[in-house]
């Protein structure tokens, strides 16, 4: 039998390669960020919820924000958006940093279009992240494919067709791009050393709205008040 995936979520995977100078220059500005607000807590450090939210306005990450623009880029026109219609913006841009044991909840990006993450600092073993989704296409029937089914032995064994989630361990200099709106969380750092990335928001509007009204109209154009 042949299965047809119909509607699909597409996430974007690149890899941004950087010389280890520049590397050191960037970690070691986090660090800093990291301990000037650092708390003991279960989960990682983020820096858009610390003060640190407009990390890109920092000139040292200067190179690394032009080449995660270009690639940005390339996820758009991989949807067949015509970016020469657009503005783009970074509209938040901050870090994280997980140590041992640590990880991010589920969450949404519910104010932007287009998030990404970064893995500027990734050691073996310490985690990528987790898609999930609660609009469970195959959901034959009513909660079929919980844990509970699989416990049960209703549901053989979870796989792409049954499963609410996908998880993803990238390499270091991975990037990974998706839709705002899709809740993701983060697997726990079981590395014994430090998980850094670099995450952040971009908001999309059109150059020129004149016949369309859905997608957000230049901010240039609006009026305060």
């Amino acid at each position: 039998m042949k299965a047809l995936n119909l509607f699909p979520l597409t996430v974007a995977q690149d890899k941004i390669l950087i010389d280890e100078n520049e590397r050191k220059l960037l970690v070691d500005e986090i660090i800093r960020m990291q301990e000037n607000t650092n708390t003991n807590s279960e989960y990682a450090w983020t820096g858009d919820t610390k003060g640190y939210e407009f990390l890109f306005e920092n000139k040292i990450f200067k190179s690394i924000s032009n080449k995660i623009s270009n690639t940005i880029i390339k996820y758009l026109q991989l949807l067949e958006i015509n970016t020469k219609l657009l503005d783009i913006y970074y509209q938040r841009s901050w870090a994280t940093y997980t140590k041992n044991k640590q990880s991010i909840n589920f969450h949404t990006h519910a104010q932007s279009n287009i998030s990404f993450a970064y893995y500027l600092l990734k050691p073996p073993k310490s985690g990528g992240i987790i898609f999930r989704s609660n609009e469970l296409q195959n959901e034959i029937a009513k909660n079929i494919f919980t844990n509970s089914k699989l416990d049960k032995s209703l549901i053989n064994k979870p796989n792409a067709y049954n499963s609410d989630r996908s998880m993803f361990d990238l390499e270091q200099d991975s990037i990974i791009i998706f839709p705002s709106k899709t809740l993701h969380a983060t697997m726990p750092n079981q590395s014994g050393e430090p998980r850094i990335s670099i995450s952040g928001d971009i908001s999309i509007m059109l150059k020129d709205s004149d016949g369309f009204e859905h997608l957000m109209p230049n901010f240039k154009n609006w009026t305060k008040f």
